[in-house]
């Protein structure tokens, strides 16, 4: 409970301290590295690592188009496979809105495709794909820091599948 509420005194810090950054209007690239954790009916695979590439352009002064494609390879399995071959993968391409309630945080809302592939299957499908994701910029004098934590789901089998994807990328304009 303790570090809940430290770390919440922190976002606090973080979004006063940063509150006063402007986004600028051309195109904004990230490129960054993820954490993903699975979250509903994603085989036995728990945890994810991959990374995202992402740009986005300001349509007005509180909202943004963004493009966002990512790979996130499944690991921590709990099942023991007899060719002891993990193979579980997932490519979002996603694309979306977001809001910017201040210069520096915003939500998102996003639809598109995903390309995966889980230990149970033979071969690789794609879906359609949905998701939402929430970050904050922070500022620099040349580069920033995008820190984001989103989440995409899909069907396959008329199962609803979907994780959680922690994201930390350099923001290039």
């Amino acid at each position: 409970m303790a570090n809940c509420f430290r770390l919440t005194l922190l976002a606090c810090f973080v979004l006063v301290k940063t509150g006063t950054a402007q986004i600028k209007p051309g195109p904004i690239f990230r490129l960054g590295a993820t954490v993903s954790f699975g979250l509903s009916n994603l085989t036995s695979n728990h945890v994810g690592i991959g990374g995202i590439v992402g740009a986005e352009k300001m349509i007005t002064k509180y909202f943004a188009a963004e493009l966002e494609a990512s790979y996130n390879y499944f690991t921590g399995d709990k099942a023991i496979y007899a060719d002891a071959k993990n193979k579980s993968y997932a490519i979002p391409l996603l694309a979306g809105i977001k809001l910017y309630p201040l210069s520096n945080v915003y939500a998102s809302l996003r639809t598109g495709a995903v390309y995966f592939l889980l230990n149970n299957m033979s071969s690789p499908r794609s879906s359609l794909g949905y998701g939402a994701a929430g970050g904050i910029n922070l500022p620099q004098k040349t580069n920033r820091l995008n820190v984001q934590l989103a989440y995409t789901g899909f069907r396959y089998d008329g199962i609803s599948r979907g994780y959680a994807t922690l994201a930390v990328a350099i923001i290039i304009k």
